[in-house]
């Protein structure tokens, strides 16, 4: 089976509000039970170096808006071998705040295929919530036995998607449809869900977790 990295924020790319170690936790478990070799690693550059024989990078952190970065050489070098490795078509799936992650690094946003906007993009309080097919991928393998997906999470909005990009995942809020997950090209999977471990606990909040996986790799 693959070889799947999950990064997740502990350090430079954490905040006070998302338990990353729990998600991760959740996530290697899920995607663990499938057969799949996984290792977790804290946000240090290393995390990002190193893929040649990683078949999937998982993206579980963010970025804290009340910090203000240093630069940082040794990040800058680990971000631009990351963004090489996916031009290149290494699979990437970015979960949650990842549309949020690395504020220091202007190439992440275009690599995702979106993001947070600071200031316009916000969420309503946690709940049980309700995620559909958007309309262009209805039908679409990742939806396969999980339509739709339930699970109690943060449902963000007005989150920016490019036109690179293809929507993938989508909730109803006040009316309006609001896209929260998308397709960057074939190796890139953006998943706005996954706040904490209980919205990996829904039957089909999991199942579609490796649903994304199963078609990144092929």
């Amino acid at each position: 089976m693959a070889h799947i990295r999950v990064v997740t924020g502990h350090d430079r790319y954490a905040d006070p509000w998302h338990p990353f170690e729990e998600t991760s936790a959740a996530v290697s478990e899920i995607l663990a039970a499938q057969g799949h070799g996984v290792d977790v690693q804290l946000d240090e550059p290393a995390a990002l170096t190193g893929l040649r024989h990683v078949d999937l990078v998982v993206v579980n952190l963010g970025g804290n808006p009340e910090v203000n970065l240093a630069p940082d050489a040794r990040w800058s070098a680990a971000q631009a071998e990351f963004g090489a490795w996916i031009r290149e078509g290494g699979r990437v799936l970015g979960l949650h705040t990842a549309s949020n992650a690395f504020p220091d690094w202007p190439e992440w946003p275009a690599l995702l295929g979106g993001q947070w906007i600071r200031g316009s993009s916000w969420h309503p309080k946690r709940s049980v919530a309700t995620f559909e097919p958007c309309p262009e991928t209805v039908g679409h393998p990742i939806w396969a036995g999980c339509v739709p997906v339930s699970c109690y999470d943060e449902r963000y909005s007005g989150l920016e998607v490019h036109p690179t990009s293809v929507p993938l995942v989508r909730h109803e809020l006040s009316e309006h449809w609001e896209v929260m997950g998308w397709l960057n090209g074939d190796n890139v999977i953006y998943d706005g869900m996954g706040h904490n471990a209980r919205s990996y606990s829904s039957p089909s909040r999991a199942r579609f977790l490796v649903n994304e996986v199963d078609w990144l790799l092929g």
